[in-house]
């Protein structure tokens, strides 16, 4: 009996079953919540400003690792602007890792509550820095919770039905921050460009593309190398330009054949007439040389 009672003490020691808070000012500053050193450790905690016209209200649940430089968490907020909400950051020393939060600057003093810490050390807002990266450690600073939603945050994040992997603020359907790898991708579009086919289809002349590869420096339509690596490039939008490039540049090639083998012809007319008219004086020139023989 008296080892079960100190392993109930042992395995309660490094959890506080009451809630504790402190004051979290609007000052631009991030401030230490808490640190775990060899151990998985969680809290959960609720963030609320002290004013009634400005109900900002966060709870959620934060679970870090020592060892590791990332985070999972789960968010829930309310409130009437998003830039009342709170952001938080993951410091890590590789032996040791820490929780901050920062208020957003222009707030209403607000009140950060924690409770059911779960092993390392509760700070409570002890320590304040102006600058996380310059510590020493691995900073991940996520971003603002964003107002009246549900965040997860952790290797796979689903925020308000967007999902991130390797991003924190999805910003589409579903956000990569990396590579993908399938064996196939269906891509829906709304219509190909056989139109360029059509009769009445006006090709731009070879001398005119010239003139605007020169000032551009890209082909017509096809997005500037500049506003590729500023926006990226839309797959089924981009397959579309390329096919109509390649259409344009086939009709191109079906001209140019004509045209050649139109030379062609006229060359091959040309040296039967100069042939034929070079006969009758080869064959005079023949008989005046017979005739002087005679």
């Amino acid at each position: 009996m008296k080892h079960l009672y100190i392993l109930i003490l042992a395995l309660f020691s490094g959890m506080s079953l009451s809630a504790q808070q402190f004051s979290l000012p609007a000052d631009g500053k991030w401030y230490l919540v808490a640190k775990v050193g060899g151990l998985h450790s969680e809290f959960e905690y609720t963030y609320k400003h002290t004013t009634a016209h400005k109900p900002s209200l966060v709870s959620g649940r934060i679970q870090f690792i020592n060892s590791q430089n990332f985070s999972i968490q789960e968010h829930h907020s309310m409130g009437y602007a998003a830039w009342l909400q709170p952001q938080f950051a993951l410091l890590n020393f590789g032996g040791e890792s820490q929780i901050w939060v920062k208020a957003a600057i222009g707030a209403d003093l607000g009140v950060f509550k924690v409770s059911n810490f779960l092993a390392g050390s509760l700070e409570l807002g002890s320590i304040s820095d102006d600058n996380l990266n310059d510590n020493g450690g691995i900073v991940t600073i996520f971003n603002t919770i964003r107002d009246n939603a549900h965040t997860y945050v952790g290797n796979l994040n689903v925020i308000d039905g967007s999902v991130g992997i390797g991003t924190d603020l999805p910003s589409e359907k579903l956000t990569v921050n990396g590579k993908i790898r399938a064996r196939e991708i269906r891509v829906d579009v709304d219509a190909m460009p056989d139109y360029v086919f059509a009769p009445k289809y006006e090709l731009l002349p070879l001398p005119e593309l010239e003139k605007f590869i020169q000032v551009y420096k890209h082909l017509p339509e096809v997005p500037s190398a500049r506003e590729a690596e500023k926006n990226g490039i839309e797959l089924g939008e981009m397959n579309k330009i390329l096919l109509k490039k390649i259409e344009e540049l086939t009709l191109h090639l079906i001209e140019q054949d004509k045209e050649i083998k139109s030379l062609k012809m006229q060359q091959l007319n040309c040296n039967s007439t100069s042939a034929k008219q070079l006969r009758p004086t080869v064959k005079s020139r023949k008989n005046k040389q017979r005739n002087l023989k005679k």
